[in-house]
């Protein structure tokens, strides 16, 4: 017979037994950090061309044997087949295995995305160490190596620059869209939407010839810029939005975080007035009324005067033309985005989907034809309600006089 003491040892000796040791660790030393991937259209054909930015560690550590002067990161290219095969081929140019979980960026050439990126895209669906939470962008009139060849002044890591300025234009402005992976595979996968990426733009930086004042130069020929959107109809790109249609998108998506509208002094003809859009909420509807399809699209909208190039006083009734203006401000985004739209044919809205949620019977009528047939002529109606909050830290403007 055992011992209370006995027994004890002996559970003590199977859980050790259970537990699982460090069979499967990877050292960090032996891992190559990706952090930002592009993909582009091969030279060979049929061909895949995948170019990788890697961290640089011993650039970034800060210790002894750092060197601040040294690129933050390595960027090279391998081809394959498919993406999977491209990574793996990438292996023959890396002392360290690839590691993924940190990638912050899966980026398109526009050539390949007007193709379609669909075959590119199964990789991120199937693979446990690439996360659905990178961000997804295409490189306007580019490729995406040469995208990823772009720096940032304030940022070593290109990745991070790049993130910063997607957050920054998204919190501030609302002209961009910020896009998951998660969501872009959601989006292809849903009926009645089309899918959105982020746009980026190489925007060339000439040197200054009479740089004065540093004391290490650093040249940058070319940074980049996260602006608008580019749309798809399915896996295939056909086109761009500008910045007042994306945030026209944005307002309808109820995605306007901060936005500032710049309108026309009602009391002072070609003066201008800044508001800062502090707080929106957009909502849709589409119903089927005597045979037509009609999208109801109700935003509203807080904010409150940010600037003015001409004197103001809010105790006049112009506090109530601001509000009608900032509410025409507001239509004229969300027509410019529906416009376009409807021209390229391709519902980014997701007003299909408003109508299979609402109405599946309906939709399986006119699935085949929402894309291409009605949606490019259905009717919008847009309401619009605004108000204006507060003046800042003054009432009214500063009235200079004459002396």
């Amino acid at each position: 017979m055992l011992s209370g003491r006995q027994v004890s040892i002996l559970l003590l000796v199977c859980l050790l037994l259970s537990l699982s040791g460090c069979w499967s660790r990877r050292e960090i030393e032996t891992l190559g950090f990706v952090m930002a991937m592009g993909i582009d259209k091969a030279q060979e054909e049929g061909k895949l061309q995948l170019t990788m930015l890697v961290a640089k560690p011993f650039a970034l550590g800060g210790g002894e044997k750092s060197n601040p002067q040294e690129a933050a990161v390595w960027i090279f290219s391998s081809t394959g087949d498919t993406v999977f095969e491209a990574i793996r081929n990438g292996n023959s140019q890396s002392p360290r295995r690839l590691f993924f979980a940190h990638n912050r960026w899966v980026l398109f050439g526009e050539e390949l995305a007007r193709e379609g990126i669909q075959q590119a895209l199964d990789f991120w669906s199937r693979d446990g160490e690439s996360r659905r939470t990178v961000h997804v962008a295409v490189a306007k009139g580019t490729t995406a190596s040469q995208m990823l060849q772009t720096r940032f002044e304030l940022e070593r890591q290109p990745s991070e620059g790049a993130r910063g300025i997607l957050n920054n234009a998204a919190k501030a402005l609302s002209t961009v869209v910020t896009v998951r992976l998660n969501e872009f595979l959601q989006s292809l996968e849903s009926p009645g939407v089309s899918p959105v990426a982020s746009r980026a733009d190489i925007v060339p930086r000439p040197k200054d010839p009479d740089v004065r004042g540093e004391v290490v130069e650093e040249v940058i020929g070319s940074s980049a810029r996260i602006t608008g959107a580019a749309v798809f109809k399915r896996d295939h790109l056909v086109g761009w939005l500008d910045q007042s249609e994306t945030r026209g998108l944005n307002w309808v998506r109820s995605e306007v975080r901060s936005a500032l509208l710049v309108i026309e002094d009602p009391g002072n003809p070609g003066q201008r007035i800044g508001i800062e859009i502090t707080r929106a909420r957009g909502q849709s509807s589409v119903e089927h009324v005597d045979g037509r399809f009609v999208a109801r699209i109700k935003v509203e909208a807080e904010g409150h005067l940010g600037d003015t190039t001409a004197f103001v006083e809010p105790e006049t009734d112009i506090w109530e033309l601001l509000e009608k203006r900032m509410a025409q401000a507001i239509r004229e985004d969300i027509y410019a985005a529906v416009s376009k739209g409807q021209k390229l044919q391709t519902d980014f809205f997701g007003f299909g989907s408003y109508l299979y949620r609402s109405n599946p019977r309906l939709w399986s009528q006119v699935e085949d034809e929402w894309q291409d047939l009605i949606f490019p002529t259905m009717a919008v109606e847009i309401d619009v309600r605004s108000q204006l909050r507060r003046t800042g830290l003054v009432i009214r403007s500063d009235k200079l006089t004459s002396r």
